[in-house]
């Protein structure tokens, strides 16, 4: 009987793990498609999607073509895209976060006036999306002159990473018990001096976090960038791949998707050299 009753839950057991097996493919696939997809698009000679037939979504060496990536390479200057948008965008984000991160120990550690204040203002100014500060941003810096200029992006992309990330890093550190900076306090540190060579190198997953998204804001923009850069020779990669997909009727889709996977490779390669600390600090930030 007892036999009869381990097996029975044992193949209860193997069904859920089959089910779930199943189910679990089943969204791996749903999510890996779109980027098959695209990498399959930019090895097509094909211009249009309503070209691509279901036939075509299995790989035929001799359908595909690299002809995609090298007008990309060779015809445009990707290069000085790429040179361009590393510039705003690590710019920004040292920046950004460098000043989110003292601003971030700021509001967790002392005694701000208006501090609750000045929290639900970040709060509130992170709930708007980026591009509603196109128009103001535009005006804004041609009365300064700094449209197409490095530094008129590199302020406003800064300006952007400040908010979210002194908020995210502010939540991290009040997780942080304050028995380490007192006893590095007692070891002879100053408070500043606990900070900053105590709470911030605890904070070091949400930190990196930060940076990633900061990076990603700048790197993927195009609404800011396409009103601030009108000279070719400021590009970023966004406006590029816009520039180089247009056809003479319609959108040139294996040139827009050989774009998108030559533009997605810094920020594969970037997650992939991170991915520890961007579990640990997507946890924390989901948590709070």
């Amino acid at each position: 009987m007892e036999k009869n009753k381990g097996k029975y839950y044992r193949k209860i057991r193997l069904i859920k793990r089959v089910i779930s097996h199943m189910f679990l493919i089943l969204i791996v696939i749903f999510a890996i498609f779109p980027i098959y997809y695209v990498v399959l698009m930019s090895l097509s000679p094909l211009a249009n999607l309503s070209q691509m037939s279901v036939e075509r979504l299995i790989p035929n060496l001799s359908f595909m073509t690299a002809g995609n990536y090298h007008s990309i390479l060779f015809n445009y200057p990707f290069l000085t895209w790429l040179k361009n948008t590393l510039i705003f965008s690590s710019s920004a984000t040292l920046i950004g976060v460098l000043l989110a991160i003292t601003s971030g120990l700021a509001l967790s550690r002392m005694n701000i006036p208006l501090r609750r204040v000045i929290l639900y203002m970040m709060l509130i100014l992170s709930l708007f999306p980026f591009v509603i500060m196109v128009i103001p941003f535009y005006f804004m810096f041609s009365a300064l002159g700094l449209v197409n200029s490095y530094t008129g992006l590199i302020i406003a992309y800064s300006a952007g990473a400040v908010i979210f990330s002194s908020w995210l890093i502010k939540n991290y550190v009040d997780m942080i018990p304050k028995d380490f900076e007192e006893a590095a306090q007692i070891d002879g540190y100053t408070k500043t001096g606990a900070l900053f060579r105590v709470i911030v190198p605890m904070a070091r997953p949400v930190i990196i976090f930060a940076l990633v998204l900061s990076f990603m804001g700048p790197y993927t923009d195009y609404a800011l960038a396409g009103q601030l850069l009108t000279d070719p020779k400021m590009y970023t990669m966004a406006i590029g791949m816009y520039y180089v997909s247009q056809g003479t009727v319609t959108m040139n889709y294996g040139t827009y998707s050989a774009f998108a996977v030559l533009m997605g490779i810094p920020i594969f390669l970037l997650f992939f050299a991170f991915q520890k600390y961007l579990v640990s600090g997507f946890s924390i930030a989901m948590y709070k």
